[in-house]
């Protein structure tokens, strides 16, 4: 079967490689859809903190059930259309021992530690495939950026009262307004790219705000009446960024961050004390999977518009190269397998 392996930066060719066989609680799945994220960008380019070459990247999947080794099946049947949770969790350390997998401390994700989906078929365990033949494979592969958003917009226990600030509008940001909206919360959505903020609108962000253009406290302040938002989101990652989502926040809000980073941030700790505000982490997610799922069914009409570029398996090399090098026209670019 033809895989797709990064073997270094910028050094992604397409193998031969030996079609896997599903062992014990494991699906053999042929991979239909795949989307491109931020971490396969940052692999692609060797600016990943964690990832290792060679690798076989991709974890935003759809995916055919075509087999099964021995053991549980759990439900599944030869043909369904299942999306996978890309996440592989010891099960015994203390956060997986709470319900908090996401958190594992010995934690592999598909595409990262292990082989991912830029490949015709992948071996998967049972446990992290979820059946949604109702679907379109396009919607089904963007359930795991989708979790991710239904994780941040958890961590933060929004509900209709909130007014929520998202900085950033890539797929992430973009997702957050989506699952916001869906909770009944209000969303102001900013972004340094005008076209980046079309997408959030759509996904239920009834402001938007271009950074550097426009003042982006003084229109917060106007759109919350001078409160402040009662949850600021960072889905950027960068120092300024968090920064600002902090001086932004109403006293006695919540702050999440959501944007991956390596680098440090300093922040005024008189503004914790005072505000008395609360300061969250998120990460993948926490047994949200199925949430992502039904939140994606309830809004198939207009999820899909995340996507706006698509290439065949044989040309991920230059697909990951396109998005690398047009964020401001890339929101989701879809490998196209099957």
């Amino acid at each position: 079967m033809k895989a797709v392996v990064t073997r270094g930066p910028f050094e992604v060719v397409v193998e031969d490689v030996g079609e896997p066989q599903p062992g014990p609680g494991e699906a053999l799945v042929r991979i239909e859809r795949v989307g491109i994220c931020g971490s396969d960008l940052s692999l692609f380019k060797g600016m990943h903190p964690y990832q290792r070459y060679p690798r076989i990247q991709g974890h935003e999947v759809a995916g055919r059930v075509v087999g099964f080794g021995e053991g549980d099946r759990r439900g599944l049947a030869v043909g369904d259309l299942v999306a996978v949770e890309p996440l592989i969790a010891c099960g015994s350390c203390y956060p997986c021992r709470i319900g908090r997998g996401n958190c594992c401390t010995d934690l592999k994700v598909l595409g990262a530690h292990v082989d991912g989906a830029f490949r015709e078929y992948a071996a998967i365990p049972s446990t992290m495939l979820y059946p949604a033949n109702d679907l379109e494979p396009d919607l089904v592969a963007l359930c795991e950026p989708i979790s991710i958003a239904v994780q941040a917009v958890a961590r933060a226990a929004i509900g209709p009262e909130d007014r929520v600030v998202v900085m950033g509008a890539g797929p992430i940001g973009a997702g957050i307004c989506l699952v916001a909206t869906d909770r009944g919360a209000r969303v102001l959505c900013v972004d340094l790219l005008p076209s980046r903020l079309e997408l959030a609108s759509v996904y239920g962000a009834e402001r938007t705000v271009v950074a550097g253009i426009e003042d982006v406290e003084a229109v917060v302040a106007a759109w919350t009446e001078g409160d402040g938002p009662s949850v600021a989101i960072d889905a950027v990652g960068a120092p300024p960024v968090i920064r600002q989502c902090c001086g932004l926040v109403a006293n006695a809000g919540r702050v999440v961050i959501v944007g991956l980073s390596a680098q440090e941030v300093s922040l005024p700790i008189i503004d914790f004390t005072r505000k008395e505000m609360t300061l969250l982490g998120s990460r993948n997610n926490a047994g949200r999977f199925g949430e992502a799922v039904s939140l994606v069914r309830r809004n198939r009409d207009r999820v899909g518009a995340m996507i706006t570029h698509r290439f065949p398996l044989p040309e991920t090399s230059e697909a990951l190269r396109f998005a690398a090098d047009n964020p401001a026209a890339v929101e989701k670019v879809m490998i196209e397998v099957a």
